[in-house]
């Protein structure tokens, strides 16, 4: 669980809910202690960094690699994305729905996937949908949110943070660091979010993930358990077509 507790960060793929420092200590299994490497690490890429550590086999149906080269400063893998996805946080969207997306981050760029562009990112701006009783409830609490969901002289930034959003978004990291200028529809940039969008398909449909294959994507259909007795709402019936 990480990411800063305000608009646009936690619950987010942008780099302030997403980007997180990795520090490994292995005294025996490191050479050259006190490096910094700038490769993007995937979370998946830790189960086999483990294994490896240990001796033990990768199984073949783990997609990410393992970090041993880095530690014998042999860099053998290429790491010039991470792949970020999210689908449910807090509960705050009429019937339990979760907001998927996924991204790809480059060195360059950040690339996301909203898959159900008609779903409030930050949960919905009415409370009787939030377990938490919360407007845009995905959102923790703060001065800063109060401030950008009351003051019009922040209405631009509240929508950045609160409204809806397109299906495709494209950032320029070394123009526009913190995600604010989407460049999808931007004429110059359409190799780039071609080049992107498919580097994620491939990676979701080696990953088998169910928003892009033929499975059922089950998390729209799951109880939200943290809050067994709130009634704003009822988890819309799982399709007859999802059971076995």
């Amino acid at each position: 669980d990480h990411g800063m507790p305000f608009p646009r960060a936690k619950a987010s793929l942008y780099d302030a809910g997403t980007r997180v420092p990795l520090a490994i200590r292995w005294p025996k299994g490191i050479r050259k202690p006190g490096r910094v490497s700038q490769a993007l690490v995937n979370l998946s890429d830790l189960a086999p960094t483990f294994l490896e550590a240990a001796a033990i086999s990768v199984p073949k149906m783990m997609i990410g690699k393992a970090l041993t080269d880095i530690f014998k400063d042999k860099i053998k893998v290429k790491r010039e994305a991470a792949f970020i996805a999210m689908e449910r946080h807090a509960g705050c969207r009429k019937g339990g729905k979760g907001y998927p997306c996924r991204a790809i981050r480059t060195e360059e760029y950040l690339y996301i996937r909203n898959f159900d562009p008609d779903r409030w990112p930050a949960g919905s701006p009415e409370r009787k949908h939030c377990v938490r009783h919360i407007r845009f409830g995905e959102v923790d609490p703060s001065p800063t949110k109060t401030v950008m969901m009351d003051d019009p002289k922040y209405s631009k930034f509240a929508d950045l943070a609160f409204g809806k959003r397109p299906a495709e978004e494209l950032y320029d990291l070394s123009s526009d660091p913190h995600q604010l200028q989407n460049l999808a529809e931007h004429q110059e940039f359409q190799k780039i979010l071609v080049k992107l969008r498919q580097q994620i398909d491939h990676y979701l449909r080696k990953s088998g993930d169910p928003r892009l294959t033929d499975e059922p994507a089950l998390w729209d259909y799951y109880p939200f358990y943290r809050a067994p007795k709130f009634s704003g709402w009822k988890v819309d019936p799982m399709p007859t077509s999802f059971v076995p």
